[in-house]
């Protein structure tokens, strides 16, 4: 079993990389995602060459523009689009510079982000969206075209590129690639080179609010998934919480193949990662 952490698990702002990163060297871990809440710097090489050997996996908005930005891939603003992919670009070389084996992004969005609706108390993290919503074929279609331009650049860069799958109860029909269905078009206009990131706290709400088999939909994607992102919830938010025992989402352990498990909290503490990584190290059935 592959055990990993996100450096998304510290505080409820933006923080400087070597905050989390030298928490978790601490920490029997195999290797990280550097995540997508870090302030831009100008030495985060450097900081992760010194702070961290193991592997290394990069997250959508990681490194950070130095002007803040939301990345939309799928938005009809051609500029926001157009900026969108060439940061991520820039983010696929920043990966190949630093050795890691995997850049994940997400697919986008109907609707324009507006602003992050962190709400700690209330485990809340997800964003506001405007009113106006691109219609979904246009969406999709735009995802796509920029889908396989950006698996161009990453196989340029030696990079393996996945989209992290979605799914969301309190922001219903905004964010698109929840379903099976959509998996199978999308991997029929991109054959090769697009790999799965399967955030398994999105599917299960999406299962839920969607009504298909998780079950099914995981043995469907299991030869794209490259890595897996674990949290807890109440069922309804996505929250990112710390795994307790029992929770629901380690059910799905024992079906996932040999991968890198990302423990992907927020508002959490160093010893929260150490007692979830027990935790799912000791799943029965897991992979070994």
């Amino acid at each position: 079993m592959q055990v990993y952490a996100s450096t998304t698990f510290l505080g409820n702002s933006a923080t400087n990389l070597a905050e989390p990163l030298g928490l978790l060297a601490d920490l029997d871990l195999d290797g990280v995602e550097l995540g997508s809440t870090h302030r831009w710097q100008t030495n985060l090489a450097a900081e992760i060459e010194h702070l961290w050997s193991k592997p290394r996996l990069t997250h959508n908005y990681f490194p950070p523009a130095e002007n803040d930005m939301v990345l939309n891939i799928a938005s009809s603003d051609p500029d926001i689009r157009a900026r969108s992919i060439a940061h991520m670009k820039r983010c696929l070389a920043f990966a190949a510079d630093i050795g890691a084996a995997l850049y994940t992004i997400h697919p986008g969005f109907l609707a324009e982000p507006k602003a992050a609706g962190n709400d700690p108390a209330a485990r809340r993290f997800d964003f506001q969206f405007g009113t106006e919503s691109t219609p979904y074929e246009r969406a999709f279609s735009l995802m796509t075209d920029a889908l396989k331009e950006l698996v161009e650049a990453a196989s340029a860069a030696g990079i393996r590129l996945a989209i992290e799958t979605e799914g969301s109860l309190t922001s219903a029909g905004v964010t698109l690639m929840e379903e099976p269905a959509e998996y199978d078009r999308l991997f029929k206009s991109i054959p090769e080179g697009l790999a799965v990131n399967l955030n398994l706290a999105h599917t299960g709400l999406a299962a839920k609010g969607r009504g298909f088999d998780m079950a099914d939909f995981i043995e469907t994607l299991r030869p794209y998934i490259a890595a897996v992102e674990i949290s807890h919830n109440d069922g309804h938010g996505d929250q990112h919480r710390p795994l307790e025992p029992g929770a629901p989402v380690l059910d799905w352990i024992p079906s996932l193949p040999d991968v890198p498990l990302i423990l992907e909290f927020r508002c959490a503490e160093i010893e929260d990662i150490h007692r979830s990584a027990a935790i799912l190290r000791a799943v029965p059935g897991g992979a070994l």
